[in-house]
């Protein structure tokens, strides 16, 4: 290969930005991590050593401070650790004439494979805290108390509701509670009518149907429904407007909230004038499959009907 031709490890060094390491001597463990990763030097090793000052202090870093190395080179840093050797009898303190110490050498060796697990204990605490817990422990915190935190919403508003879990079981399977929840996720504030449905229903069966049966204009054949166990919920945003994911999580926390006796219409606004509310059965003066399918139309004689198609405006 010609020598004025860079090679691709040549031309990959070109392109990393040069930085100057910074001097974290002397700083605690988590603020040296901090200053070098804000410097573009985000792969650092952390060794111990034995020392009797502050715990997790930096003792030494390599390259030393000041020096010029490319962006993402890696960082060594030692910092001060008693080590677990103090645990032990003096008789395996004792180092040899060049001041070594094997006991010394395995007992660190062991407190870099397990450190991790320390650092878990000594703050384990945040774990249990909603605020300042891990993202992905949230889901298990939630389910202490059978809290389901598995919707999307923003994190800010997930870990408030898990540290209010307890108090909002409260109001849960009630109409503030629902509202509460729907507003979180939709980010609007929605309507709930109580005791009310969409649809009056009818039914024609046993002595009924011997005496006869009234039908409204308004009327659509529904399986029984009680209006004392219904409701219905507008959220006030377009249909369009609204992915289907979203409608989907919103039957997920209309089903999570209510009470399970209960049954439940979701509907959305519409902007006036997108559509006309017409009625779809009507006995006597139009009747079809459809709305507006077919118009039926009296005659100037006696018991007879013309049926014409509806014209189109």
């Amino acid at each position: 290969m010609p020598a004025d031709l860079p090679t691709s490890s040549n031309v990959s060094s070109l392109n990393r930005r040069v930085v100057r390491v910074p001097d974290v001597v002397g700083k605690p463990m988590h603020k040296a991590k901090l200053l070098l990763e804000d410097s573009g030097l985000s792969r650092i090793v952390v060794l111990y050593r034995e020392s009797y000052e502050d715990r997790d202090l930096v003792l030494e870093q390599r390259p030393p401070r000041g020096q010029m190395i490319y962006e993402g080179t890696e960082v060594t840093i030692w910092i001060a650790r008693r080590g677990l050797l103090e645990n032990l009898p003096a008789i395996y303190r004792r180092s040899d004439q060049v001041g070594r110490n094997l006991v010394r050498d395995v007992c660190f060796i062991f407190e870099h494979m397990f450190d991790s697990v320390d650092v878990n204990l000594v703050d384990g605490w945040r774990f249990y805290d909603p605020h300042v817990a891990p993202e992905e422990f949230l889901s298990w915190l939630a389910t202490w108390t059978a809290f389901a935190a598995d919707l999307d919403w923003p994190e800010a508003e997930k870990r408030a509701l898990i540290k209010r879990a307890v108090d909002l079981y409260r109001i849960r399977g009630t109409k503030r509670g629902l509202m509460l929840f729907l507003r979180l996720f939709t980010g609007h504030e929605p309507e709930i009518e109580e005791n009310t449905w969409p649809f009056k229903g009818f039914r024609i069966e046993g002595e009924a149907a011997e005496e006869g049966a009234r039908i409204a204009l308004d009327s659509v054949i529904l399986p029984p429904v009680e209006l004392a166990h219904c409701f219905v919920v507008t959220i006030p945003i377009k249909f369009e407007s609204v992915s289907p994911e979203t409608v989907i999580r919103i039957h997920q926390i209309i089903q999570m909230e209510k009470p399970a006796h209960t049954h439940y219409y979701l509907r959305f606004a519409e902007q006036a004038g997108d559509a006309e509310l017409r009625e779809f059965f009507e006995i006597g003066l139009r009747s079809g499959i459809g709305i507006g399918a077919e118009i039926v139309q009296y005659s100037t004689e006696p018991e007879t009907v013309v049926i014409a198609e509806e014209k189109k405006p």
